[in-house]
């Protein structure tokens, strides 16, 4: 809960996370559309599920931009940090758990969600409290590119390791 209290706009944060739910399914949705595999998972691998945190953060990012129009760079700088704390949270706690136990339980997958798209939105705040260099506009607009294409590349080309093995 004291992760929630100090989130201070946490319509966005609830918004990211039904845009995640929705994701999941969008794909199977689209009839297998080659256009909706590059946003949403195409399998059970981890990688395709991380989509489920970085596009919906992206999306709801940009909204909120154009809602509050703050200082771009700072902004779209915190927001990728957040995005790959989340990111970091969900693969350390998913292989964490599932090595211990052994395998992977759909509430513990569910709630592991939850808690990263919560924990990506109190980082932001955290990260606007503290000071921290100039950031370069061109740096923080590519970390957001990079990214991206790593998914588009990766959906249509996954490398032969356990992150994007389907089902693990």
């Amino acid at each position: 809960m004291h992760m929630l209290k100090n989130i201070p706009n946490k319509t966005y944060a609830f918004a990211a996370a039904a845009l995640g739910i929705l994701n999941h399914f969008l794909y199977r949705l689209s009839g297998g559309q080659a256009f909706a595999a590059l946003f949403c998972p195409i399998n059970e691998s981890i990688w395709e599920h991380l989509k489920l945190l970085f596009f919906p953060i992206l999306f709801v990012s940009v909204a909120e931009y154009l809602r509050y129009r703050p200082d771009p760079v700072r902004f779209f700088y915190y927001r990728f940090l957040a995005a790959l704390c989340a990111m970091g949270s969900t693969v350390t706690l998913f292989y964490t758990y599932t090595g211990v136990i052994g395998r992977n339980f759909f509430v513990a997958d569910i709630l592991i969600f939850l808690f990263s798209i919560f924990f990506a939105f109190y980082m932001d705040a955290y990260f606007y409290q503290i000071s921290v260099r100039r950031i370069s506009q061109t740096a923080t607009f590519s970390l957001w590119i990079i990214l991206s294409l790593c998914y588009f590349t990766f959906t249509c080309f996954p490398p032969n390791i356990p992150l994007f093995f389907p089902g693990v």
